[in-house]
């Protein structure tokens, strides 16, 4: 059997060809698919998390593990457990089910994802950019910054509860198009039919892809994909005509009147004309000559620019809505809205979008940002972040920071601010928007150091507060390392201001899968604590910062948590037994010589 690496080059270039793609089912009886998956996932937060079967976790991952999902899958008895639902707030006060799968749904479902994923994502719309590798939120917004000049209107689309109202039928018919493997439709279909746990009670799911699934935000895309395919063929050849805008004849009237006062040396004359000319557009706004029709999605959200009318942008709307229909979903009304692109803003993607008009706004007597896209920090956000950490309208400490380290109380102070940061560097006014609330979380980052060491905070600010080489004050954490210079921890020390093409590499999802170091380890088949060759499988533990702050600074620590902390690792390839004195608490083997 091929290597997966070179199976998942062939099916990426009948991907770009749109061929069919067969005999995938045979795929997953490859060893090596596994063990890719493996060390995609086994790092992941929710790996120790539980599905339906406590004992069915990432922990005691073995070869014979493997070795029994594939002998599963070659009989054909691979059986699906059903999601464990759980609910999470959103900012509505509504909940949002979470779906949370088994560890060997999770294996099973991450090598579906590598060999559907390598065939689909040829195919996607460039007009996708959600869950796909080399896109996220700042590549959609890039694109509307660089492409939507002169927009009219925002039709700004939410489709109603798509993950949960996703039909089955139709999701494996589409695939059925180009797959043309009957095995593997049929493990699919066993997949979306499984069900989920709520209340130990067992609930049948008829249509949607369960959230935190693994596989659902693939099929997700290659569903919506019909709705990317049918904007870009179907509706936006129509409502796309014309080369450009006519001129204005009022402004080329004036304008030829400018040019005589300057040939004439009418100072006077000149500037009046001037200033009526930056009164009128240079070209006719409603040109029925002239239309563009733009799109972007992300995830189950969409934006849509045009230029034309309102009645147009309405038509539009509602041949969206009719096409849904026919994949059996349906855009929420509430949240489907036409917005008037200088008069208001859309909202999308956390940003407030519109485009800019400003008379007075000159370059060589041109006006320089009108019909340009303008991106805004939302002042609700902004608002948010601000008052996160405040009592009665002032900044306080956090009290869950307390027993943690001064390098820890800083550090997680700084990502929490440089995250918002980098998220909304985009907009042009980030240094407004965020500059109060980067005071808000300085104030409440050094009010946490004082009241922890029980000073005021005029100490903290003596004590940490430091000019740095460009000129900007931070509040740095010097930590003593034997050996090595001092450990520097700085909250503040980078200037905010926004980068147009600012982008955050996403590093979860790869199209080309590599293995990692714990597979060599699992693959060597020995004990590392004992020698033993039997029944290998790996311990993993939550956080290595768990073990340390557990065993840090005792007398006689087991030799598992100090050859843990001696790799750095929070794996240890163990034999069954050393792992089940480990989990029970009474290891006391000898270090191996």
């Amino acid at each position: 059997m091929q290597s997966a690496q070179t199976y998942l080059e062939v099916v990426s270039r009948r991907g770009e060809r749109r061929l069919e793609l067969r005999r995938v089912y045979r795929q997953l009886q490859n060893q090596e698919w596994y063990l890719l998956a493996y060390a995609k996932l086994y790092s992941n937060v929710g790996a120790l998390t539980p599905g339906v079967d406590s004992k069915d976790t990432v922990d005691a991952m073995s070869l014979k593990r493997i070795d029994d999902i594939i002998w599963a899958v070659k009989k054909g008895s691979y059986h699906w457990k059903p999601v464990r639902r759980q609910y999470i707030s959103k900012k509505n006060g509504k909940l949002r089910p979470l779906g949370l799968p088994s560890w060997s749904d999770k294996l099973l479902q991450e090598v579906l994802r590598m060999i559907l994923s390598a065939y689909y994502e040829p195919q996607f719309s460039e007009s996708s950019h959600g869950f796909r590798p080399g896109h996220g939120c700042h590549t959609a917004l890039r694109d509307i910054y660089a492409g939507w000049k002169g927009t009219k209107w925002f039709i700004e689309g939410d489709i109603k509860g798509c993950f949960d109202n996703i039909s089955h039928s139709k999701l494996l018919e589409i695939i059925s198009r180009s797959i043309r493997d009957e095995r593997l439709i049929k493990l699919l279909k066993g997949m979306v039919d499984a069900g989920h746990l709520e209340e130990w009670r067992q609930h049948q799911t008829y249509s949607g892809v369960p959230q935190g699934g693994v596989l659902s935000p693939l099929l997700t895309n290659v569903f919506l994909n019909e709705l990317d395919m049918y904007v870009e063929k179907s509706l936006i050849p129509p409502y796309t005509r014309g080369e450009r805008r006519r001129v204005n004849p009022e402004y080329a009237c004036i304008q030829q009147a400018k040019r005589k006062a300057k040939k004439n040396g009418d100072v006077r004359q000149y500037r009046l004309l001037q200033k009526e000319l930056q009164r009128r557009p240079s070209k006719v706004t409603d040109d029925p000559e002239y239309r563009r029709l733009r799109y972007c999605r992300y995830a189950d959200d969409f934006l849509l620019g045009f230029v034309g009318t309102r009645q147009e942008a309405e038509e539009v709307k509602q041949k969206i809505g009719k096409f849904l229909q026919t994949l059996d979903l349906s855009l929420s009304e509430e949240k489907t809205l036409i917005t008037h692109a200088i008069e208001e803003s859309a909202q999308f993607l956390g940003y407030e979008i519109r485009m800019a008009m400003s008379n007075t706004r000159m370059c060589k007597h041109i006006r320089s940002i009108n019909g340009h896209t303008l991106l805004k920090v939302p002042d609700k956000v902004a608002k948010e972040w601000k008052t996160r950490y405040t009592h009665k309208g002032k900044p306080c400490h956090r009290t869950e920071l307390l027993e943690q380290s001064d390098h820890d109380i800083v550090t997680t102070y700084g990502m929490e601010f440089q995250g918002l940061v980098n998220y909304y560097a985009l907009a042009y006014d980030v240094s407004r928007k965020l500059y109060p609330v980067k005071w808000a979380y300085e104030q409440s980052l050094v009010k946490t150091l004082a009241y922890k060491h029980k000073r005021p905070a005029t100490w903290a600010y003596r004590q940490y507060k430091r000019k740095m080489e460009n000129g900007i004050s931070a509040i740095v954490v010097e930590t003593p390392r034997e050996g090595k210079k001092p450990l520097l921890t700085k909250f503040g020390a980078t200037p905010i201001c926004q980068d147009k093409w600012a982008v955050i590499p996403d590093r979860k999802t790869r199209l080309w899968p590599s293995r990692n170091e714990l597979v060599k380890r699992l693959l060597a088949e020995k004990c590392e604590l004992c020698g033993s060759t039997e029944n290998i499988q790996v311990h993993h533990a939550r956080k290595l910062k768990d073990i340390e702050q557990r065993y840090k600074g005792r007398p006689d620590p087991p030799y598992w948590a100090i050859r843990q902390m001696e790799i750095r690792r929070k794996t240890l390839v163990v034999c069954g037994k050393c792992h089940q004195e480990i989990h029970a608490g009474t290891y006391d083997s000898q270090k191996l010589e």
